[in-house]
Parts: C-alpha cells; sequence; structure tokens
C-alpha cells in the first residue's frame, strides 16, 4: 500500500514539473531537471556535402566511456611524411552535435583532404544535462590524451604513432568550440603542458555578455539573438548570466591570460550576430599587445564554414588557415 502511494506520488510530481525552456523543440529543460530531446536531423537539410572527400579514411577512439568521451581521427589521403594535427572542438551552442554529425564529419574530411593535416575532432558531453565546465574538462582531458600519445614510446594509438608530427599541434573550434579551444588553449599555457601548442583557430567563436551590442540587435534568420541566448541558458552554470567569465572574455584578467597564447587566427562572419563580441575582444588584445591574426568574410553568417563548404569564402578562409599553420 505504501509502495502504491509513493509512485502515485512520483507520478504526481513529474506530472507538475513545467517547461522551462525550449530550443526549438531539439532540446527540452523541465522543472524537475528533466531534459527531452528531438531529432536534430531536422537541421542537417542545411547542409552541403563537399565533393571527393568520402577517401578519407577516419577511426574513432574512446578516451572515457563513462563520459562519453571520444576523438574521431582522421588521416590526411596520401601521407608520405608525418602530419601536422589539429585538435577540433566541433559547435553547437555546448547543447547540439558531435564529431558523428555530418556536416562536422564531412568539413573534418574536407580539412584532412584539403589542407593535409591529421585531425583529432572531439566528442565532450552536451548541456544542459551537463552544464559547463564539462565541455572543457572532457576538452582538456582530450588534450592530455594527446600529448600522452606525443610522449609514449610504445602503445600509442597507431594512426597517431605512424602518422602525427606532435612538434606541429594546432588547436581549432568552431563557434561554442572556438569558445572551448580558447579556454583549453589558455589552461594549456597556465598548466605548462609539456607539449607545445603551435598556434589556436577560432572560427566565429561564441563568446558573449549581458549588454548587447550593435550586432546583436541586427539578429539574424540562421543564428538569431534569442537562439544564442537560450544556448547560454541551458550551457552556463545555473544562476550565472552572460557576464560570467567562461562566455565574456571581456572581463578584468581575461585578456592577460591570452597574452601567453600561442598565435591566434580568428575567423569572423561579417553577418554574425557575435561579431562585435569577437572583434571587441581582438582589439583588446591588440591594445595589449598581443599579435593576432584577423580574417573577416563581411557578407556570410555564423556557421558558414560549415553548410558552405565549397562557395568562394569558405574556400578562401580555408585558403588563410592554410598560410596560418605553415
Amino acid at each position: 500500500m505504501h509502495l502504491q502511494l509513493r509512485r502515485k506520488a512520483e507520478m504526481s510530481e513529474k506530472s507538475e514539473a513545467h517547461l522551462l525552456d525550449d530550443f526549438g523543440g531539439l532540446i527540452k529543460l523541465y522543472s524537475d531537471g528533466s531534459v527531452v530531446r528531438g531529432d536534430e536531423s531536422s537541421l542537417f537539410s542545411l547542409l552541403t556535402e563537399p565533393n571527393n572527400y568520402n577517401h578519407v579514411e577516419y577511426k574513432d577512439v574512446v578516451l572515457d566511456e563513462e563520459v562519453g568521451l571520444w576523438v574521431r581521427l582522421y588521416l590526411p589521403p596520401e601521407t608520405t611524411s608525418k602530419a601536422l594535427v589539429v585538435m577540433y572542438y566541433h559547435g553547437g551552442g555546448f547543447i547540439l552535435f558531435s564529431p558523428a554529425t555530418p556536416f562536422i564529419h564531412h568539413k573534418c574530411q574536407m580539412w584532412a583532404a584539403t589542407l593535409g593535416v591529421l585531425i583529432a575532432s572531439v566528442n565532450y558531453r552536451m548541456a544542459p544535462e551537463h552544464r559547463l565546465p564539462c565541455a572543457y574538462d572532457d576538452s582538456i582531458k582530450a588534450l592530455h590524451w594527446l600529448q600522452l600519445q606525443a610522449l609514449a614510446a610504445e602503445g600509442a594509438e597507431p594512426w597517431l604513432h605512424s602518422h602525427a608530427d606532435f612538434s606541429r599541434v594546432f588547436i581549432a573550434g568552431e563557434s561554442a568550440g572556438g569558445n572551448i579551444a580558447h579556454h583549453v588553449g589558455v589552461w594549456a599555457r597556465k598548466a605548462k603542458a609539456e607539449m607545445e601548442i603551435k598556434g589556436l583557430i577560432l572560427l566565429y567563436p561564441f563568446f558573449g555578455c549581458e549588454e548587447r551590442t550593435a550586432s546583436e540587435k541586427e539578429n539574424s534568420p540562421e543564428f538569431s539573438l534569442e537562439m544564442s541566448d537560450t544556448m547560454w541558458r541551458l550551457a552556463l552554470p545555473v544562476g550565472s548570466n552572460r557576464d560570467h567569465p567562461f562566455s565574456n572574455l571581456l572581463i578584468e584578467g581575461a585578456a592577460a591570460s591570452a597574452l601567453a597564447l600561442p598565435a591566434i587566427l580568428f575567423v569572423i562572419a561579417g553577418h554574425d550576430i557575435l561579431r562585435d563580441q569577437q572583434l571587441r575582444y581582438c582589439g583588446l588584445l591588440e591594445k595589449c599587445g598581443k599579435q593576432i591574426r584577423v580574417h573577416v568574410c563581411e557578407e556570410e553568417e555564423h556557421g558558414f564554414l560549415l553548410v558552405k563548404m565549397e562557395e568562394p569564402s569558405s574556400v578562401e578562409a580555408l585558403r588563410v588557415i592554410s598560410d596560418f599553420i605553415k
């Protein structure tokens, strides 16, 4: 009898849970902490699959099965010498996608073939089930794993042992992944990681603040202010706002941390609502004496490198990235 009453109470409590946040039906967060995820494939219609890159070999390597941390490795085709390594963090506002998402997977194939680099694409935990700093913790753990591979005389992952040039390692990330790449780069310098990071490639990184910028007020159907705000609400620690150090890099001390970073390339989309915050951060770094490279694609929207992989602006951005890593 008591068990039956307790079950009824639990069912009643669950039925009273109300919707707190809804990201386009793809992610629904309820007041009892439960999360219901929809089908991400509805977004894949945006994809224009690049041609002639399916021959690029790839495989998945599990780093921590318990938390779901793994990397997808991509080999550059016809490699005759050891290749530069790019550790890549995907975008999705900390709440969506994985290395297996079609447009992310195809982009890494394209980069491996076009740039001739070995890519390690990281699967990190998603918010709101796992809010920040979980994505940072997983991403740092993946970089630490790569460092152990570089130091291992025996037992290293075979592809890395045979094909990776660990003297040339870059960290790259797109949108939320660009945010992650920045924070991982700062950690690597503070922790004095034994493996030298040659540079950061930050593709329209997902930065934010409470103050509304002019570019945010322009809004965009491709990546709207409402989408950005919802992503931050779902990703940041409970009770935080967009002036948290995870999102707002203009706070006191952030630029000082970045001064110790290696070379940085920013790729910025001219019609991105995040443009002003990205450019503000670039300006702060330059004011503090940090030399950076900034490439602005004036006519493009946030995420263009994923959905317009072979358009002229993407080809030009890839040329800039190629020059940067040489």
